[in-house]
């Protein structure tokens, strides 16, 4: 008698959802699993290079189909739409058309994206970094060299990593574009002095104009006005400042945070749904997995992804997984062309000095890049290959706790 599949649906395939898919794929291709992947795009292209990709820089991008044809992976492209949680259904709109998918396991894996309702005119008129549509990356791709071509001005709203990345990468390619950086607060307060002097530095070498304590209150089609009504004329504004979720795991009634992130254990099961994983930028552990906190990130995500494919397939297999445990390393921060900030990190998840700057820092920003994209597509045929630092810290941070607890229960002694 032939054993019934067990239905696994990933929703999502950036980084965590496709390097889960191939990994979980690899490790139980000669079991009895039918794994689905769904996504609205039909191509997967790296986020972290979208400011380049904004620029008419060569990224790298693959469809879908290529990348999973040597696998049982079934992909389906389409938004979801509708999580029925309690009858373990999906509903997924492709081409104006619903379909309903059944799951025995869900990974949600929808990530992040620009906020673009808090600020009046952002969604209407500000281009931000996605990947299609009349505002997006790909749009860019046409009007900033005619904006070049006229010398205008262009506004990029957020002072964060995001909004340095693409001010300093449009005005390295077009430097006849004035570049203005807004920033709601001080620039670069979230950083030591160090790596804002880096920021700074670069900023002002290319033109780069910072504006900072500055709320925004409004955008239109060519202007930017701050609260204090003072207006900025521009030809174009690019948005970066802030990332909401999906509310599509709060709608359906998986506990989640006033973000909207679902809340995991340490082996990323839903704490209120345990037949669903969350992984990537949607998720949020409940318990510190060694690091002083999470922060949404590539890396991140190829990590939990990692792991969430280790559990299942244990779980799968009648075996008790290990929690989720690790420690950053390094961050990379492009710069504009051929120059990056490279930073190793300490297990705080505080920078380190020496600083990799300029050429050199670029040269392994790209390399640490590649290597993300690599090891996840390489998860099929070698699903251990992606490994990570760290994975002891969950169990000693536990160990000191309990130590900590011990100490505060033993009665003082009298002098």
């Amino acid at each position: 008698m032939t054993q019934p599949s067990t239905r696994i649906l990933v929703l999502g395939a950036g980084i965590a959802g496709l390097l889960f898919t191939l990994r979980l794929a690899g490790k139980v291709s000669h079991k009895p699993v039918q794994i689905t992947l769904v996504d609205e795009a039909d191509t997967f292209i790296v986020r972290p290079r979208l400011h380049e990709f904004a620029t008419n820089q060569h990224i790298f991008s693959r469809p879908f189909a290529q990348i999973l044809n040597k696998t049982q992976v079934q992909f389906f492209q389409g938004r979801a739409i509708g999580l029925d949680p309690e009858q373990r259904r999906v509903t997924v709109l492709h081409q104006q058309e619903q379909h309903d998918l059944e799951y025995d396991y869900l990974v949600y894996a929808l990530g992040s994206m620009t906020d673009l309702q808090s600020v009046p005119g952002v969604e209407q008129y500000a281009y931000s970094l996605t990947t299609s549509g009349p505002l997006s990356a790909s749009a860019l791709r046409t009007k900033l060299p005619e904006i070049e071509a006229r010398g205008g001005h262009v506004v990029v709203g957020g002072g964060g990593v995001t909004g340095v990345e693409t001010a300093t990468q449009i005005a390295s390619v077009y430097p006849h574009i004035k570049v203005s950086l807004l920033t709601r607060g001080a620039f670069a307060r979230a950083w030591d002095n160090g790596v804002a002097e880096i920021f700074q530095r670069r900023l002002a070498n290319l033109g780069v104009e910072i504006v900072d304590q500055s709320e925004v209150n409004t955008v239109s089609a060519q202007s930017v006005v701050l609260e204090g009504g003072q207006e900025i004329a521009c030809d174009l504004c690019i948005w970066t400042a802030g990332f909401v979720v999906p509310t599509l795991a709060r709608e359906s009634g998986l506990a989640v945070n006033e973000q909207g992130q679902v809340l995991v254990n340490p082996f990323l099961h839903s704490i209120s749904h345990p037949q669903v994983y969350a992984i990537g930028d949607s998720a949020l552990p409940v318990e510190s997995p060694g690091v002083p906190h999470v922060r949404m990130s590539a890396f991140t995500a190829s990590i939990m992804g990692a792991h969430a494919a280790d559990c299942l397939s244990l779980e799968l297999a009648g075996k008790t997984p290990k929690p989720l445990s690790f420690a950053y390393v390094a961050q990379a921060i492009a710069l504009g062309q051929n120059n990056a900030l490279f930073l190793t990190l300490s297990p705080e998840d505080r920078p380190k000095m020496p600083y990799i700057t300029g050429r050199p820092g670029a040269l392994t920003r790209e390399a640490f890049v590649a290597f993300v994209v690599k090891a996840t597509l390489a998860q099929f045929r070698f699903p251990g290959m992606f490994s990570w630092v760290g994975k002891r810290r969950y169990e000693q941070q536990e160990q000191q706790n309990i130590h900590d607890k011990q100490s505060l229960r033993q009665p003082a002694r009298l002098s």
